[in-house]
Order: structure tokens, then C-alpha cells, then sequence
């Protein structure tokens, strides 16, 4: 019986320590994706003062070729490049990341984030 009790408690430290394990990971992965977001909003930005524009998607494809081939990023320029909305993978809820959360349809979990307009979000004169 005791025996028994030992073994619950451990299986439960085990357990708490396996999922503390997964949330950890998780925040580290989530976190270098935020900063990528955080460059590629300040691209953006900078880009649209520039040009007056956003970027085309083949240009955004060129300035960010990695980002272009992971199937977990999106962008979508609107036809007369006056608006974007860019989008990348999350598992948490990070208050330093930029846009909006997206959840799953079937599931109430997050799976990524977009920005929408990202030069408006600084100064609504941009564009």
C-alpha cells in the first residue's frame, strides 16, 4: 500500500516535470519567432515610409527567402499594395508578440498570430 502511494507521487512529480518541460520549450521556440515578427514588422514600417507601399509578395519572398519557405508563415499584399497582413506559427499567448492571436477552429488553441496592416499600427499616414 505504501509502495502503491510512492509510486503516484512520483509518477506525479514525473509528470508535472515532463509538462513543465514541454511548456518551457514551447516558450523558448515562441519566443524567437516573436522577434522574428518584431524585425519583420520594423521592415514593414521602414519599407512603407520609404516607398509608400508594402511590399509585393515576391519582394517580401526576396528580402525574407527562409521565412518565404516555411509553410507556417503567410503574407498576403492586397492587390494595390496599400494594405499586408503577415502571419507566423505560435503555441502560446505572448504579450510581446505583435498582432493578433488565431485560434483553431476544432480546438480552443492558439496556432498563430497575425499582423494585419503593420505600417498602421505606427502612424495612420503611412500609406
Amino acid at each position: 500500500m505504501k509502495s502503491e502511494r510512492k509510486f503516484k507521487i512520483v509518477a506525479f512529480v514525473l509528470s508535472l516535470l515532463l509538462l513543465m518541460g514541454v511548456l518551457v520549450m514551447l516558450y523558448l521556440k515562441d519566443s524567437k519567432t516573436v522577434q522574428q515578427a518584431i524585425v519583420v514588422r520594423a521592415y514593414f514600417v521602414n519599407f512603407c515610409m520609404e516607398n509608400a507601399r508594402y511590399l509585393s509578395k515576391d519582394e517580401f519572398d526576396q528580402r525574407f527567402p527562409k521565412l518565404a519557405a516555411d509553410p507556417d508563415w503567410f503574407y498576403w499584399p492586397s492587390e494595390d499594395l496599400k494594405s499586408g497582413t503577415f502571419q507566423y506559427p505560435m503555441t502560446l499567448p505572448l504579450s510581446s508578440a505583435p498582432g493578433n492571436s488565431k485560434f483553431s477552429e476544432f480546438m480552443p488553441i492558439i496556432y498563430s498570430y497575425a499582423v494585419r496592416n503593420p505600417c498602421q499600427t505606427f502612424s495612420r499616414e503611412l500609406l
